[in-house]
């Protein structure tokens, strides 16, 4: 009997009194009672609750393990099990099960392991307790304290009130929440404040299709709230004849709802209501949470209100905050430092911070613009100030700039107490600004040179004045080497003996800096050049104070010419900005001095052709009195023979002719007709063979004994090869020679011009810069002809995929710039930046071998972004760079502000590659 008993104890869970060993357990007061075997399935469970729901739930868990069974555990059944393989006791572990409608039990259950009088493993017995009421209690108490820190805490009231909301909703697991307030007219409820749990998209329509309804005292369920102060709880909303959003609530699936009333101050303030898609049964402890909730809020509302005549009195501070998130400073009444806070104060030095404490500014080492005569004159006057730039020149010789606004305190009897202000720090605008002066300067100084010495020494007193060098010499490429041709240098007496030195240099690829650049390529910076192995002529250095160096290439058409070399007084780290502006500035130097060679052969060409011209011309001419040609002589063989046929009886400009336009042959028909002498009046021809020959006539008017007019004589030469030679130059001097594109000293002009334009107009242009993402690898795997294929055939997909009547620039480098007119709003240019980057990443057929490469676009609009050309470009360069931040291979619009370039403001595109 004994033996059937406890097989059927072990089958079957029933309300018992406590086995033998069970009592001490069961003296911890527990709810039921619980043993397992040695697979830790259970055998018996007894519970103290005579309901059948109880027993009927005790009897389904014989012969399973508590992780088969629906239970979660804290802390995750992983640990759990290895404890219990340790054969190890715990006490009051938290296990809870989730039923259909949502709710949760608690338990917390102890237990022991068994073992028989050898020693062997029998399984484990243990205890449980029903802890879901204190759990409740504690998750309701959770919700009460994370709703008063989200309400103290917030920036705002709408930040406070979605807190609030959001703590409510995910503590008690309902899927929305909104707060009815009353609008300015105090007679209808209108919605305030809204949160929805993510992934429900159903409770996100229900929040925005709400945002449109109000709510009279008694109209629906908000409004019957209202009116009676009292709460409801509806299970099934959809079901309660009071709800006037019934067919919104069936359209995004919300079942329960429940409404509580705000109160401020004894009155009603507005009506808090939460909903869920499943059914839930009113829960009386809730209630009372909630409604100490909704006293919560109701006050947080009454707060709010007395506090936004505390916000408006300080707008002005407000407004000085909001300028920049870099730093906050304040000042005594002697304008000595009081306070500084903020993310990137003194640079991110803290010992500076400490130092700047109790000075005034101009103590500290700081250079202000305008200077601070002026600038404590202001103070004095107790005038506020905003965006001053102010600059100081750190250890490394590199210079911080900052823009900083302030405004003067007064004490409450309206005696001056000192300013307060913030700051932030603006060196990456202004160096860009400062290399976007230079380049230009560069080109300015190259297009009004007379020679090339000219050229290069105004190049390198630029640069040396503008970034701190003290000298500046150009070696020129002759055969494998590179020669001294041009310097520039400061009024340093042991910087002259160097130059002179420097004049007997030679180099050849791979020695020195000069030579490291020729043999790579590239540009080389060296922080200090008397520990620098590359060093070559060490001696040379000796006594000079030359630390710093910096050296790079100047291209033409793709090719090294030469290469500028700079030197400092100090040692300097590497300017990654000035580094990215010597390949513009390198480029820039390379075709003015092609271009400057082109026009000296061209002007030897010219004398040479001048001192044959005088002994002998190519062909005679005359006209008479109505300008009709009646002879016309030239040499043998000189020109086609069919170049005098139709000529004799027509004037000049009744022959086809393909310049000049109607404008120019008037204003030659007006000289002529004023009986004038003219020289080298031009017009060009198509030939039979269809070539197009320029010619060149001067002639002088003849008289007849009676001084009657009789018509005109002259010699005319062919100079088709001079004016070929006219368009070489100017091509050379406004278009790139490698792609044939426009180049930087065409492109601000042509842009200028459509700034204009479009000013006029009233209409949008949009700037598109273009920077190819790993172009340097090209070069380096495959060689200087192949990147120069590839750029070659990069222009030619952008003239393809855009309209002739863009503007295509090459700025240098591997860097282009489009200029699109006439844009309307910024998604066609976006459309057109996407099939730039399509067009970019498609594979290039280079010699022997196929590459691809991707762009970042940056896209300035006008006068979204800027109101002329030159910002435009910056802005541009600026969202280029924001584009290669993020990744690279994608387009961004330019975006002002401190968050320049963020992404809320962007557009972002990658294409497939």
């Amino acid at each position: 009997m004994a033996t059937s008993r406890t097989a059927k104890t072990r089958k079957v869970a029933r309300r018992r009194e406590p086995a033998p060993g069970a009592p001490a357990l069961l003296g911890l007061t527990s709810d039921w009672y619980w043993e397992q075997d040695a697979e830790l399935r259970f055998t018996r469970v007894e519970v103290r609750s005579d309901s059948p729901e109880e027993q009927a739930r005790a009897n389904g868990l014989i012969g399973k393990q508590r992780w088969e069974t629906g239970i979660e555990i804290e802390g995750g059944w992983q640990a759990h099990k290895v404890m219990l393989e340790e054969r190890a006791p715990f006490r009051d572990v938290l296990m809870w099960r989730t039923f259909p409608d949502g709710a949760r039990r608690y338990v917390s259950v102890s237990g022991e392991p068994m073992f028989d009088a050898k020693g062997r493993f029998l399984g484990y017995r243990g205890i449980g307790r029903d802890v879901t009421k204190q759990k409740r209690i504690q998750q309701l108490l959770k919700l009460d304290h994370a709703v008063t820190l989200r309400l103290a805490e917030a920036a705002s009231p709408a930040e406070g009130l979605s807190g609030a909301l959001q703590a409510a909703c995910e503590m008690l697991g309902w899927d929305c929440s909104e707060l009815w307030t009353p609008d300015e007219s105090g007679n209808v409820l209108r919605q305030y404040a809204s949160w929805t749990a993510p992934g429900v998209p159903g409770a996100q329509r229900f929040i925005e299709g709400s945002r449109s309804f109000t709510f009279r005292p008694g109209e629906g369920l908000v409004g019957a709230v209202w009116q009676s102060g009292e709460p409801i709880w509806a299970p099934e909303a959809i079901k309660d004849a009071r709800i006037r959003r019934m067919q919104l609530a069936r359209e995004c699936g919300l079942q329960a709802t429940l409404l509580f009333p705000v109160r401020a101050g004894g009155q009603l303030a507005g009506v808090l209501e939460f909903s869920s898609r499943r059914i839930r049964q009113p829960d009386k402890r809730l209630w009372q949470t909630l409604g100490a909730i909704g006293t919560q809020i109701g006050q947080f509302l009454g707060r709010a209100a007395a506090e936004r005549a505390v916000r408006d009195s300080e707008a002005r501070f407000r407004a000085l905050t909001n300028l920049s998130t870099d730093w906050y400073w304040e000042l005594d009444s002697t304008y000595r430092f009081t306070r500084l806070e903020g993310r990137n104060v003194a640079g991110g030095d803290p010992e500076l911070q400490k130092r700047l404490i109790g000075q005034p500014r101009w103590d500290t080492g700081l250079e202000v613009e305008g200077g601070w005569d002026a600038h404590r004159a202001l103070l004095d006057a107790r005038q506020p100030f905003h965006d001053l730039l102010m600059w100081r020149t750190v250890l490394d010789g590199s210079v911080r700039y900052m823009r900083v606004s302030g405004e003067a305190l007064l004490n409450p009897d309206g005696s001056f107490a000192g300013y307060r202000g913030v700051g932030r720090d603006v060196t990456e605008e202004k160096r860009a600004e400062q290399m976007l002066r230079l380049e230009h300067e560069v080109a300015r100084l190259l297009a009004a040179a007379e020679d090339s010495s000219a050229g290069l020494k105004g190049v390198m007193r630029t640069v040396c004045e503008t970034e701190g060098f003290a000298c500046g010499r150009y070696f020129r490429v002759d055969g494998e080497v590179l020669r001294f041709q041009d310097a520039w240098a400061i009024a340093d007496p042991a910087v002259a003996p160097f130059i002179e030195r420097s004049r007997v240099y030679v180099f050849r690829a791979g020695e020195g800096l000069t030579g490291t650049v020729l043999q790579s390529g590239e540009a080389v910076w060296s922080a200090d050049i008397t520990r620098d192995p590359r060093l070559r002529y060490r001696n040379a250095w000796q006594g000079t104070g030359l630390r710093g160096g910096f050296a790079f290439p100047v291209l033409a058409e793709g090719r090294i010419i030469g290469v500028l070399n700079f030197s400092s007084l100090k040692a300097r780290e590497p300017d990654q900005r000035l580094l990215a502006a010597s390949r513009v500035i390198g480029s820039q130097i390379g075709q003015f001095l092609r271009r400057k060679s082109a026009e000296a052969s061209l002007r030897e060409s010219e004398a040479r052709f001048r001192s044959l011209t005088q002994m002998s011309s190519d062909f005679f001419w005359e006209t008479d009195e109505a300008h009709r040609f009646t002879q016309l002589v030239h040499g043998p063989g000189y020109l086609p023979v069919e170049m005098g046929r139709g000529v004799i009886g027509k004037t000049a400009w009744e022959l086809p002719c393909e310049s000049p336009d109607e404008a120019g042959w008037a204003a030659h028909r007006d000289a002529l007709d004023q009986h004038k002498p003219f020289r080298d009046f031009e017009f060009a021809r198509r030939m039979p063979d269809g070539v197009v020959r320029v010619l060149s006539i001067s002639g002088d008017p003849r008289f007849g004994p009676q001084g009657e007019f009789v018509g005109y004589r002259g010699v005319g030469r062919d100079v088709t090869e001079i004016a070929l030679a006219r368009e070489r130059i100017a091509s050379l001097a406004y278009s790139d020679p490698l792609t044939g594109l426009a180049n930087r000293t065409s492109l601000l002009p042509a842009l200028d011009q459509a700034v204009q334009r479009a000013r006029r107009k009233g209409s949008r242009l949009a700037v598109v810069f273009l920077d190819l993402d790993g172009f340097k690898q090209i070069n380096d795997l495959y060689g200087h002809d192949a990147g120069d294929a590839l750029l070659i055939e990069l222009a030619g997909r952008l003239r393809d995929n855009l309209r002739s009547s863009d503007l295509i620039a090459r700025l240098g480098g591997d860097e282009f710039l489009v200029v699109l007119e006439e844009v309307q709003d910024p998604a066609p240019v976006e459309t057109v930046a996407k099939k730039l980057l399509v067009e970019t990443v498609r594979p290039y057929s280079l010699p022997g071998a196929q590459a691809s490469v991707t762009a970042s676009i940056g896209i300035s609009i006008f006068p979204d972004d800027a109101a002329d050309a030159s910002a435009l470009v910056k802005h541009a360069d600026m969202a280029m760079y924001a584009a290669k931040q993020a990744g690279k291979n994608c387009c961004r619009f330019y975006s002002a502000g401190a968050a320049a370039n963020d992404p809320a403001r962007q557009t972002e595109y990658k294409p497939a590659s």
